[in-house]
């Protein structure tokens, strides 16, 4: 549809006027739609939990307190490194969230890992991953 607009370059009809609300909603959905496909392969990828279903990705690396540091709560959606959601805020969805940047895990290691408790280190969450414990 070709815009028609008065002499001084105002759109003609009112509905040709795309709101705020309207455009935001777009990239709203975009983003889900984004952010859902990569959650659910990041989900088959590592289970609930990337450290306590191990067996899914048995190459990782893992501290020996790890062992007795079991899993809790539900699973959720962590953020690695760079990609973590601070430094990625106002970029696309494609760039903001991939499966080399992010991976499940339970509440209990996700909170231990937001505060620095537990260290996460590899090039990519696509590949091996070592899990240290902070003293």
């Amino acid at each position: 549809m070709s815009l028609v607009t008065w002499d001084d370059g105002r759109p003609r009809f009112k509905s040709q006027i795309v709101t705020r609300k309207q455009s935001k909603s777009r990239k709203d959905r975009t983003e889900a739609a984004v952010k859902k496909a990569v959650r659910a392969e990041c989900a088959e990828r590592d289970g609930a939990c990337r450290i306590g279903d191990w067996e899914m990705n048995p190459d990782d690396i893992h501290d020996d307190d790890l062992e007795s540091d079991p899993c809790d709560g539900r699973s959720e959606w962590a953020h690695l490194g760079e990609k973590k959601r601070f430094k990625t805020r106002g970029q696309a969805p494609e760039v903001r969230h991939t499966t080399a940047g992010s991976l499940m895990l339970c509440r209990h290691h996700h909170g231990r890992y937001d505060a620095g408790k537990l260290t996460i280190t590899g090039a990519s969450a696509d590949g091996v991953l070592e899990f240290w414990m902070k003293e």
